[in-house]
């Protein structure tokens, strides 16, 4: 088995250099020039569109029944001149009053009516643009990634692009300008893109979609139609600037005042560099409270800093995170080199941090040791091979005064005759503190999976060496190998309730490195009844065995999950559920006890300016069944925005940690013109209870944001 695993090793390297990627599709439409811009105002009332434009009308639905002629028509009109690429939409509802669109703040739409364009600029059917608006013209965009079996929209991507809407009689009408200069696509003359356009019903859980998509495909982007640009447009041979001022006041502290740089170089349509000094990355949106007591690894949080935001995607992997910006506390500088020549996607980032720290326990908080700085070098290249497939490698080095951290990786995901896929990551780790330094240690991953419209299922291995570490990653274990299995059924009643139930089964078991104790061992299987494709419900059940401190705890667990787009003023409510036996990881005397846990989502929208969000999370241990309680935490959330206008607005976050005694306020008065255009007054407050059960304050922060975006 190893010699067949090297042999596929050594096919997939070779095909680094010498296999060929497919032809694209040959279905083509060619974007009309159109002779003068039209005014992006929402009202649809220009005949340029008529006249000039491609008109598309031929939507066809993806859910609840596919291929079907949808409840409501839709058509789409796209234009081009040398700067922008225009589109528009006139979208029939026979009940207007019941469209959900709310005036809020950037990439909070998702619950709402929308349209959605895709552009997959180098048409490799993996990676595109996404640009959403909602009938009043609000924004939001991200980065669709559909590598191997895996898809998700990375929503932290941001474009400047121009939309307005208008709700009539007839529906809506939505019209938008996304200039070429936003947008990363070959250096060439002549251009092909991947188009999609999407369009949902929220109150019916309709999706409609041109090209039409079936099921039995994964992925929307495998499935786009290939569109032509053949004119020359302007590229984005440009330079960005954002000078910021930032000042920031703590509890007994003296106000700082810092200036602030980030610098964009479009050095050509398909490469950019990102510079910054002396950047500010926080105070703007807190971490969601976890539940962190009785855990046994670190836990896992979101990246939300722009400047290591932007072109993440190249630095994805196919299971373990090499790359995980958070390790870098506190940079001074830092610096980014992106972008795509003929096959090859590269990245280049370098930050020097004020404050690292070798322990993922500290990331959230930030906290760093503050004696040693370290200089962070990441490298990343990608190929694309066969259709919709790719290998790449991965090197990435943190040095600190007389001690380092490197790893190298090569990786992979292969796709296959569109329903099989081969992901991989091979990995060494090299690393050395003071005068001790290890030899290369490795980590191995490899996944095969089939996927279709009714049946699907896998199987997998990982490995870890004892002493694999990765400072520029999040490895929160190590010493183990694991394999596993799983399945999948899928029913489609295609009806209005009920559009989807899916069946699975995943069963795995994890050994030590170097040896055959069973470290953990697990069966689950789960059922999903997917009403639309908005509302959902699920169901499952666990069966497992862990070993901690040399004894092995056996548990069952049962876990009910919903979320439901129903009432246009309570959108979208979801709640969780689970019990059953959880260890308590005592180390010196672990034992096995019992544990609910209960949670609850719900979004008030009283008005179309107006949502009151709220999350509730509770976890309760006893030592057994009917025993003592041993602790009972509860966390809740709950965050008011109120939209003034398009650009201003005012959010309010309330978190109360029952297990800690801790409430926490922050308050943020935001005016963002466009991205990179903005002003932020922020105050955060921290109370603690004490022993007589008042708040008194334990810390506060006060700070001021405002930035400015040029484009030369």
């Amino acid at each position: 088995m190893k010699k067949a695993a090297i042999i596929i090793l050594l096919q997939t390297v070779l095909g680094l250099f010498i296999l060929p990627v497919q032809a694209q599709d040959k279905l083509n439409f060619s974007i009309p020039l159109l002779s003068e811009a039209p005014e992006i105002d929402g009202e649809l009332d220009n005949d340029l569109w008529e006249r000039e434009a491609l008109r598309i009308d031929n939507f066809l639905q993806f859910v609840p029944k596919e291929k079907s002629i949808p409840i409501e028509k839709t058509v789409a009109y796209i234009g081009m001149d040398k700067k922008n690429l225009y589109i528009a939409f006139r979208c029939y509802d026979s009940q207007p009053q019941k469209l959900r669109a709310a005036i809020t703040n950037r990439d909070n739409i998702i619950g709402d009516d929308w349209v959605l364009i895709s552009l997959d600029t180098f048409n490799e059917k993996r990676r595109a643009f996404w640009f959403f608006v909602n009938p009043h013209g609000i924004q939001m965009d991200g980065m669709r990634i559909e590598e191997g079996e895996s898809e998700n929209l990375d929503s932290s991507w941001d474009a400047v692009f121009y939309s307005e809407g208008t709700i009539d009689d007839e529906g809506y009408t939505v019209e938008l300008s996304i200039p070429f200069k936003s947008l990363r696509f070959p250096d060439k003359k002549n251009q092909e893109w991947g188009l999609i356009l999407i369009r949902t019903i929220a109150r019916t859980g309709e999706i409609v979609t041109w090209p039409p998509a079936s099921k039995n495909i994964p992925g929307f982007l495998t499935q786009q139609y290939t569109i032509s640009i053949n004119e020359e447009v302007e590229k984005g041979k440009n330079f960005e600037l954002m000078p910021f001022v930032t000042s920031f006041k703590k509890k007994d502290l003296m106000a700082d005042f810092k200036l602030g740089l980030n610098f964009k170089w479009g050095i050509s349509s398909n490469m950019t560099l990102d510079l910054t000094l002396s950047p500010d990355f926080s105070h703007i949106e807190a971490d969601a409270p976890q539940i962190d007591v009785n855990q046994r690894f670190a836990l896992y949080y979101p990246e939300k800093r722009p400047f290591f935001l932007e072109g993440m995607e190249i630095f994805r992997f196919p299971e373990i995170e090499m790359v995980y910006t958070r390790r870098i506390i506190e940079p001074l500088a830092g610096a980014k080199l992106t972008g795509k020549t003929g096959r090859f996607t590269y990245g280049l980032l370098s930050a020097y941090d004020t404050s690292p720290t070798e322990s993922l326990w500290d990331v959230h908080n930030g906290e760093g040791h503050g004696t040693d700085n370290a200089l962070f070098n990441i490298f990343r290249l990608k190929t694309d091979v066969f259709s919709e497939s790719y290998i790449g490698f991965c090197l990435t080095d943190k040095k600190t005064d007389g001690s380092y951290n490197r790893v190298a990786g090569l990786d992979g995901q292969l796709k296959f005759k569109q329903k099989f896929f081969l992901s991989f990551q091979v990995m060494a780790a090299k690393t050395k503190y003071g005068q001790e330094e290890s030899d290369p240690v490795p980590a191995v991953y490899t996944e095969f999976s089939y996927f279709s419209k009714h049946t699907g299922g896998g199987i997998y291995w990982m490995s870890m060496h004892p002493d694999f570490e990765a400072s520029s990653g999040f490895i929160n274990r190590v010493d183990y190998k694991t394999i596993g299995a799983y399945s999948y059924f899928r029913f489609l009643p295609e009806k209005k309730n009920l559009n989807q139930v899916d069946l699975r089964l995943i069963a795995g078991r994890r050994y030590d490195y170097f040896g055959s104790n069973i470290q953990d061992e697990w069966l689950r299987t789960y059922i999903n009844f997917r009403f639309s494709e908005f509302s959902q419900l699920n169901l499952s059940y666990k069966r497992s065995m862990e070993q901690y401190s040399g004894i092995n705890f056996h548990m069952n667990t049962v876990s009910l999950r919903g979320e439901f787009v129903m009432i246009k003023w309570l959108s979208p409510l979801g709640f969780q559920f689970q019990t059953g036996n959880r260890i308590y990881y005592d180390t010196d005397n672990p034992f096995l006890g019992y544990s609910k846990v209960y949670g609850v989502f719900m979004n008030f929208k009283p008005s179309k300016r107006l949502q009151m969000g709220v999350t509730f999370s509770k976890q309760t241990f006893w030592k057994k069944w009917g025993g003592k309680q041993l602790y009972d935490y509860n966390v809740i959330r709950q965050q008011t925005t109120y939209q003034f206008t398009k650009e201003l607005s005012f959010r309010a976050i309330v978190d109360y940690n029952h297990f800690y005694k801790k409430l926490y306020g922050s308050f943020l008065l935001s005016y963002i013109l466009k991205p990179g255009t903005v002003f932020f007054l922020g105050l955060d407050n921290n109370l603690l209870r004490n022993e007589t059960g008042n708040y008194v304050q334990d810390d506060y922060s006060m700070f001021i944001k405002f930035s400015h975006w040029w484009r030369i």
